[in-house]
């Protein structure tokens, strides 16, 4: 639309389009105004953030080596191992980066000092070799030493076990203090640590007493010293963690250490003996740009330090806030343009709107045809009911559905009707309930169309309101050939299992043939020909001594043969099931105690349980691929096995303290051993679970309901246990 130049001549003549230019510019300074103090609100924001949160960093390294100087209080010795699981158990790497090292310093005298190295030498906590190389160093005579003992991580740090941190005499007087105050010892300035990993840091030591002693005068300090724990810092590992590095991007930060209660320097040093930590290793260059400073004090133990923070000005302007004063400008001087020119354009608005009503009526109409063909291709109709009248209002897939043709008004009676007779009031119930309720309401059932045919819906329905009239709002998919599938993947499953418990039989069947035969058959033969060879023996011990030697050998060799038979024999189907599955639990545990050395414990009921071959030799199998399995994958100490009747049913826990897996399906890749025993339970109709998780071992149980006939012989639900068997 073309502007007119009346409208322009208008628009320069009026007094109110030059009160808005006046007021625009007055909005530009005060926005001005504002962004620049917001910027400096969000400078003291982030100085004061910062500091808490390295405030917060340096406490929580603190109390970190306070916790270790707890550890050695819970105990008179703490070993060389329990300090490696405790340190691992912080992650030092990940939780607390700027901590290089956590260590324990002996108090070792002269005289103590060569059974000291002796006893570190032969120590194996952590190293099955120990450490014969061990000595303390510097190897000058002195009156006492301070020997780093234990020192984790160690593999980083082992250079430095057994220095002593008392050789130089600013340390050793530190330590002294330490000792006889009980308060925390800090190194102060920043020193290099020499050898693997060097860095640049400060050390914090703690004293350590003994337990039960008394600590109130200085000479009972001195008496029950024994050591101290201390731990490495390097100052730009901890702060480059504690600090978002967003941060560091804006804003220089350094950290000065100005002294300690007795000897604090005043506030505002740039000494560069005095600096801890520097963000910005780059000198600062000249720069006529508006900035930023302050000062901030803080503690770090028994320390001062202070923490200088510069930045640009510009830095903290986004792009945003930089232009907002001229947005604010320009957005006024729109306004007032705009605001003059409603009246101006209302004329053409108006008729441009009834263009876009007339639009959108005809995309309505679009879009109800696009939603009629969606609902349609997924079979799903939708309907509304009022509730009061019986009025009901169908989409035209809702008819098809039904198997109507389409016509006004349908009967909330005519839906009623075609919802076949055995569900019919169980939908009935739910959607009154749902009006009732305003609870959704989910249900399938069948449906008999017009023509008699029997349809399978899912009808998901919830009240509403609509102009202060309640409305039940709901849908219909059709689901016959969805239940068709199910149906029929359901009759698979159970053929396939039928199919699968007739091959275990047929398996059973034929591992009891073969083993019948291999002891009926061929261990006769074995015995027939050892009988020959003893006879032969017999008679060459004396006459033939060469020949008599080859005929041990044989007899030797049967022997072996027979025990290798007997091993096979048992493999496929173990004597023992015949005399009851009691006594093939027993000896299956026993035998893999004896095989496996692992400690395992079986708790079943007295006597035995009358079952069925089939459920006797499947509980066997169960119990046999479960300790495989524990063998294979659990790396378990401890098996424990119990076997009890429960009312009409047999219950059977397989628990180890192994190293547990993930929950998940037992029918996941590579999980075929616990396939094999739930559909083994199934084939019974039993119930089979999985309880585990890493780390916290695993529990099978298996519930195997018994016929009428068996569980009718006992009258009791909770027989009396007795330990069979407890193997370590």
């Amino acid at each position: 639309m073309r502007i007119s130049s009346r409208f322009v001549k208008s628009l320069l003549t009026s007094a109110g389009w030059w009160a808005g230019v006046a007021t625009s510019i007055i909005l530009y300074l005060i926005a001005a105004e504002t962004v620049s103090e917001m910027t400096e609100a969000e400078f003291d924001y982030r100085s004061r953030n910062i500091q808490t949160t390295i405030q917060s960093r340096v406490q929580a390294y603190i109390d970190v080596l306070r916790g270790t100087s707890a550890l050695f209080d819970t105990s008179d010795s703490i070993s060389r191992a329990q300090f490696h699981a405790y340190v691992s158990k912080l992650d030092l790497a990940q939780s607390f980066p700027g901590i290089r090292n956590l260590n324990f310093a002996t108090h070792v005298t002269a005289s103590e000092k060569k059974t000291f190295e002796a006893a570190v030498q032969a120590d194996t906590g952590i190293a099955p070799a120990g450490h014969p190389e061990f000595a303390i160093h510097p190897g000058d005579v002195r009156p006492d030493y301070h020997v780093l003992t234990f020192i984790e991580p160690f593999d980083g740090n082992r250079v430095f076990l057994g220095f002593n941190i008392g050789s130089n005499t600013l340390a050793a007087n530190a330590l002294a203090v330490s000792r006889d105050s009980g308060q925390m010892s800090f190194s102060g300035r920043l020193t290099t640590i020499p050898g693997p990993g060097e860095h640049i840091g400060v050390s914090i030591r703690m004293p350590l007493y003994r337990r039960g002693m008394s600590l109130d005068a200085t000479e009972e300090r001195r008496a029950a010293y024994y050591g101290t724990v201390g731990a490495r810092i390097d100052i730009p590992s901890l702060m480059l963690g504690a600090i978002d590095k967003d941060a560091l991007g804006q804003m220089r930060l350094r950290i000065y250490d100005i002294g300690d209660v007795g000897n604090r320097r005043a506030s505002g040093t740039t000494d560069p003996d005095r600096l801890l930590f520097d963000s910005d290793t780059e000198p600062a260059e000249e720069t006529s740009e508006a900035v930023f400073t302050k000062r901030i004090s803080m503690t770090f133990g028994p320390r001062f330090w202070e923490i200088e923070f510069v930045t640009r000005k510009a830095a903290l302007l986004n792009g945003f806030n930089s232009y907002v004063p001229w947005l604010v400008l320009i957005g006024c001087l729109l306004s007032s343009l705009l605001l003059y020119s409603i009246y101006y354009f209302f004329m053409a608005t108006h008729r441009r709107a009834n263009e876009l009503a007339n639009e959108m009526t005809k995309g309505l109409r679009a879009s109800e045809a696009r939603l009629a063909e969606a609902q349609h291709m997924a079979h799903l109709g939708s309907w509304i009911l009022e509730p009061g009248s019986g009025r009901m209002n169908w989409s035209v897939e809702t008819y098809h559905i039904f198997g109507l043709n389409v016509s006004a008004g349908p009967e909330y009676a005519n839906f009623l009707y075609r919802i076949h007779d055995n569900d019919r009031q169980r939908i009935q119930r739910g959607m009154e309930n749902a009006i009732a309720t305003a609870d959704e309401f989910s249900a399938e059932h069948r449906i008999v169309q017009r023509d008699g045919t029997l349809r399978w819906v899912r009808t998901i329905c919830r009240a509403g309101h609509d102009d202060h009239t309640t409305l039940l709002r709901g849908t219909i998919m059709d689901i016959t050939e969805h239940k068709h599938m199910v149906e029929e993947l359901k009759r698979s499953h159970e053929l396939l299992r039928d199919l699968t418990s007739y091959q275990d039989r047929i398996k059973e069947d034929e591992r009891k043939r073969i083993a019948r035969e291999i002891h009926d058959e061929l261990g006769q033969t074995l015995l027939a020909l050892r009988i020959d060879v003893s006879m032969l023996d017999a008679r060459t011990g004396k006459s033939h001594p060469r020949l008599n030697t080859r005929v041990r050998e044989a007899l030797l060799h049967i022997d072996a043969t027979v025990k290798t038979i007997r091993t096979i024999i048992n493999n496929l189907r173990p004597a023992v099931l015949d005399l009851g599955l009691a006594a093939a639990i027993e000896w299956q545990v026993a035998d893999f105690g004896r095989r496996t050395g692992i400690a395992c414990s079986l708790t079943m009921d007295h006597g035995d349980f009358n079952v069925d071959n089939a459920i006797a030799t499947t509980l066997f199998r169960i119990l046999q691929e479960s300790l495989t399995n524990v063998i294979r994958h659990a790396n378990a100490t401890r098996v424990a096995i119990e076997l009890r009747r429960e009312c009409d049913r047999l219950v059977m826990r397989i628990e180890d303290n192994g190293i547990g897996m993930r929950r998940k399906s037992p029918r996941a890749a590579n999980a075929f051993g616990l396939v094999g025993i739930e559909e083994r339970v199934l084939a019974l109709d039993g119930e089979f679970s999985i309880d585990s998780a890493p780390g916290r071992g695993t529990t099978l149980s298996i519930l195997i309901p018994l016929p009428q006939s068996e569980h009718d012989e006992s009258e009791r639900c909770d027989g009396d246990q007795a330990t069979l068997f407890h193997l370590d």
